[in-house]
């Protein structure tokens, strides 16, 4: 179950916001049912770019109401007429329990207050359980992709879903 409250991120969580990404996305051997262990080597960010992203966006930080203790975070920026949102975390050991579903939904809602026409995401190109699962909850495939900035086989997979009013 869900017990979390979700702020924007300050500079002063750039710490906290950087090492959840960090585990949820490259954290081998810890628990999570989708990571990039064995696609991509090293960290996912630092503190500063985190605190460089906060310059153009906001990240949305869950926190939870007991312990005060950051569980999920996604990151928010508007392109066109889409919010963009990427970077979206879930403490390992906190996956399964609808947190990604509930910082997916702030960031649906986030673009409705804004007016905006849509949410867009990348995936890089071969974590298909993850391209399954934002299908399950209504984004579809452009059939855009672009280039993976850290090089590689790879690519990223362009998704949107249109917000609803």
């Amino acid at each position: 179950m869900v017990n979390c409250s979700v702020q924007k991120g300050t500079p002063a969580d750039s710490a906290e916001v950087a090492d959840l990404v960090n585990r949820a996305y490259r954290g081998e051997g810890e628990a999570g049912w989708t990571n990039e262990v064995g696609l991509v080597e090293g960290p996912r960010t630092y503190p500063a770019e985190i605190i460089r992203m906060m310059d153009c966006g906001v990240f949305l930080c869950a926190r939870d109401q007991v312990n005060g203790e950051l569980v999920g975070s996604v990151y928010t920026e508007v392109q066109d007429a889409s919010l963009y949102f990427g970077m979206l975390s879930v403490s390992p050991v906190r996956q399964n329990a609808g947190l990604g579903r509930l910082l997916m939904e702030r960031c649906e809602a986030r673009a409705r207050e804004l007016g905006l026409a849509s949410v867009s995401l990348t995936v890089l190109s071969p974590r298909t359980e993850l391209q399954a699962w934002y299908v399950r909850h209504g984004f579809a495939a452009t059939g855009e992709t672009l280039p993976f900035p850290h090089g590689g086989p790879w690519h990223l997979v362009v998704y949107r879903k249109a917000c609803e009013n």
